[in-house]
């Protein structure tokens, strides 16, 4: 569990930004339902009391009243649920992203008993919008129940735990403790076998879905949920590789046993089901909620908000969006403010060409982005500034990032993929634009080049007629062939300028601007042409015209390029200003 101070960070950057809730609950009356009543009062007809909350509509005004409190008055709205229903087409569900907050009955349909279909199919909408969704199922059945049958619909079928050779060997292994089971059976070696034989369930296999690739170390350690079954494996003197292949088998089992129930996909990413449930996908947090006389569900929701315990970049990303939400009118009036400099942009908009009203129009929104932002980010600086400031006295910095991000940054593994990272962070992000420019990383069959002509010289518009009578329809610029290094060598001379860090394929590599074992090697720079003036075709990909010499003269070969990355501005123009050194530097005659 968090300390009190990051709860309180928490709370802010999750809870306080809820304005509106909506509870979807049949038990619940709607304006509908009271509205109905009142008519039929009027006309002296007793209204029909078909739901639950008549006989105790104390338990349901508390609810409301707590969402309802001076210190965060919240919009309340009450869906039945009676519209929803099976199947592609949920009415209700294109409607959430207007809320803040959806409470959830699990049991909407009360034909069907301990059923959480229609409950599960809705969440299971919102996690394909792109509004962050705060969810809290409440119900009044067991909540271990409710919280597999929902994370369950949230997996889909691993079917990596076994193969047809593993379970040649398991059915060798359960053949032989079968027999061991035989020959002793009054033993304690037969209570073992019994004790390894029911040692593995659906709380292994949840456990062992939580922590991934990581879960063969823990059968082996006797790790967390595998503690008994190690303990019973010891006892009968299994070894490492028969305690992989039995556990693999009995977590196979277990999938096959429950695969109905699985996803198409895995879309939960983290979950608890300790005392404090939930689940964490991208875009949906569920908590779990036990119906009683005296609820408290942002109390609820709150508590297993600690329990996942965001990390505080997440808590800085979900600040930005609320105070987006809360002071961007402001900030968007400040922008609208310099009505000269607007009218500046605009007319430069209409009156550009095609072409050059595409890179136009890109630069404009960038710079409304950039105002708008900021007007939000001091306020979000604050907030970052306060809860670095408590982190920072609550113990070791290494501690507290092992803790939030699982992250060994004492392992000089961990440490050089955390370097590697934030350099690819700083110097490189992924491609944007509609045509090849300064900064661009494109890859050639599986080499990588990267673009140092100057962003002016590289606009399709701005192609001086010259060049368009020498090139026609081709770009001319300049690229550098990197060098790759080595992922596992420490970069000693990072510092010197020649390094970029690129993410590619969810992976972090280096490469040098030159030969990585000389500071003072000149590039390998060419003159390349780009296809259609470098306009980029599907995916970023482009032709581009190489140099390749023949036995009589030097032609060029049309390849497919493919933009892969980009520097940032300042790395991109590190290499440019390079590159202009290298080409100007001056030979002198020193014995």
């Amino acid at each position: 569990m968090p300390g009190k101070h990051y709860s309180e960070f928490v709370e802010e950057a999750f809870i306080a930004p809820i304005r509106s809730v909506l509870i979807v609950d049949d038990d619940y009356p709607t304006f509908d339902e009271m509205l109905s009543a009142e008519i039929d009062r009027a006309q002296h007809k007793e209204p029909p009391r078909t739901k639950s909350w008549y006989s105790r509509p104390e338990r349901i005004k508390k609810v409301i009243s707590r969402f309802r409190e001076p210190q965060r008055p919240l919009l309340v709205d009450i869906h039945d649920g009676s519209n929803v229903t099976s199947g592609e087409e949920i009415e209700i569900a294109s409607h959430l992203h207007q809320s803040d907050l959806l409470v959830l009955d699990f049991e909407l349909d009360k034909t069907k008993e301990h059923d959480g279909t229609l409950a599960i199919e809705i969440v299971r909408r919102l996690t394909k919008n792109n509004h962050f969704n705060l969810v809290v199922v409440h119900t009044s059945e067991k909540l271990d129940l409710v919280f597999r049958q929902v994370l369950f619909a949230l997996l889909g079928v691993r079917g990596e735990f076994s193969d047809g050779a593993n379970k040649e060997r398991a059915q060798a292994l359960l053949f032989k403790l079968d027999g061991l089971n035989d020959e002793d059976a009054a033993g304690d070696k037969a209570e073992l076998v019994t004790e390894l034989m029911t040692s593995v369930g659906v709380d292994e296999y949840l456990y062992a879905r939580l922590i991934g690739d990581k879960y063969i170390d823990a059968v082996i350690a006797g790790r967390g949920a595998f503690a008994r079954f190690k303990q019973a494996a010891d006892g009968l003197g299994l070894a490492k590789g028969e305690l992989k292949v039995l556990a693999r088998h009995f977590l196979s089992e277990i999938e096959a046993k429950v695969s109905e129930e699985l996803s198409e996909k895995t879309i939960a990413r983290s979950w608890s089901g300790d005392a404090i449930k939930y689940i964490a996908c991208d875009s949906v947090f569920v908590a779990f909620s036990e119906k009683g006389d005296d609820d408290d569900l942002l109390a609820d929701l709150l508590a297993s908000l600690n329990v996942w315990k965001p990390q505080p970049s997440h808590l800085f990303l979900a600040k930005l969006r609320a105070e987006m939400d809360e002071r961007g009118v402001l900030a968007q009036e400040a922008v609208l403010s310099n009505r000269h400099a607007l009218a500046h942009w605009y007319h430069r908009l209409l009156e550009a060409d095609g072409e050059k009203r595409r890179w136009m129009i890109s630069e404009s929104v960038a710079r409304h982005s950039e105002q708008l932002l900021a007007g939000i980010l001091p306020e979000v600086d604050r907030f970052a500034t306060r809860l670095v400031g408590k982190e920072s006295g609550s113990g070791p910095a290494l501690d507290i990032c092992d803790a939030h991000f699982k992250v060994d940054l004492a392992n000089e593994k961990e440490k050089l993929l955390s370097e590697r990272e934030h350099n690819a962070y700083v110097s490189s992000k992924a491609p944007t634009g509609w045509h090849l420019t300064t900064g661009h990383v494109f890859m050639v069959g599986d080499e990588y080049w990267v673009c140092v002509s100057p962003a002016c010289d590289t606009v399709p518009s701005q192609l001086s007629s010259a060049k368009i009578d020498v090139y026609g329809d081709r770009l001319p610029f300049m690229a550098v062939k990197l060098h790759p290094v080595k992922k596992e060598k420490k970069i000693e001379d990072v510092q010197t300028n020649r390094y970029i860090f690129l993410r590619l394929d969810g992976e972090v590599r280096a490469f040098c601007y030159n030969d990585p074992s000389s500071d003072d090697a000149a590039p390998s720079w060419y003159n390349l042409l780009a296809d259609n003036k470098g306009v980029f075709g599907k995916n970023f990909a482009f032709k581009v015209f190489l140099p390749k010499r023949t036995s009589r003269k030097v032609t060029y070969s049309v390849e497919t390029a493919r933009v892969v990355s980009q520097l940032r501005y300042e790395y991109a123009l590190n290499f440019v200003q390079r590159l202009g050194g290298t080409m100007t530097r001056i030979g002198l005659d020193y014995v």
